[in-house]
C-alpha cells in the first residue's frame, strides 16, 4: 500500500517539475522581449526629456522676445510722437513758406 502513496508523490513531484521547467522556458523566452521593452522605454524617456527641454528653451525664448516686443512697441510710440510733432511743425511752417514766396 505504501507503493501507492510513493507513486502519487512521484507523480506530483514530476508534475511540479514539469510546471517549473515550463515556467523557466516561458520566462526565458520573454526575457529578451522584456529587455527590448525596457530599452524602448528608456529611449522614449530620453525623447520626452529632450522635448521637455526644447519646450522649456522655446518658452524662455518667447519670454525674451515678448520683452523685446514691449520695448520696441514703446520705442515705436516714442517715434510716432516725434513724427506727429514733426508733421505738426511742418503744417505750421508751410503756410509761412507760401506767404514768403508769394
Amino acid at each position: 500500500m505504501a507503493w501507492v502513496f510513493i507513486c502519487i508523490a512521484v507523480g506530483a513531484a514530476g508534475f511540479l517539475a514539469f510546471i517549473v521547467i515550463d515556467y523557466l522556458n516561458v520566462s526565458a523566452g520573454l526575457k529578451p522581449k522584456a529587455d527590448l521593452a525596457k530599452t524602448e522605454i528608456r529611449d522614449c524617456e530620453a525623447k520626452i526629456d529632450a522635448e521637455q527641454n526644447a519646450t522649456k528653451d522655446t518658452k524662455e525664448e518667447v519670454a525674451v522676445l515678448q520683452k523685446e516686443i514691449e520695448e520696441l512697441e514703446k520705442e515705436l510710440v516714442e517715434q510716432q510722437k516725434k513724427v506727429d510733432e514733426y508733421r505738426e511743425n511742418e503744417k505750421r511752417r508751410k503756410p509761412t513758406k507760401f506767404k514768403l514766396e508769394g
